[in-house]
């Protein structure tokens, strides 16, 4: 099992959302309302719009491909958007 952090803007909201339904990822995590700077300083201000959102999910091995293509397909669809994962390996939930 890997466990996967994808950050991204917060207009990508009902992609992420729809990509989690579409994966049938039922457990998950998610944070809203995250200031940050990566490509660009989102920070809820005039000066800096936006703010970032985050979900962290686990993933079976056998559908982590599946689950990085449909990032790689986001990221290609909205190449101005940031929307980023890492994946790492699950030893063990407690």
């Amino acid at each position: 099992m890997y466990l996967f952090l994808v950050i991204y803007e917060e207009v990508l909201e009902e992609e992420v959302e729809a990509l989690l339904e579409r994966l049938s990822l039922e457990r998950y995590i998610k944070w809203d309302k995250i200031k940050g700077k990566w490509k660009e300083k989102h920070m809820g201000t005039h000066v800096w719009p936006g703010e970032y959102h985050a979900v962290l999910t686990s993933v079976e091995k056998e559908e982590v491909e599946r689950f990085k293509d449909e990032i790689k397909k986001l990221r290609e669809k909205f190449p101005a958007d940031e929307l980023w994962a890492w994946k790492v390996s699950l030893e063990e939930t407690i």
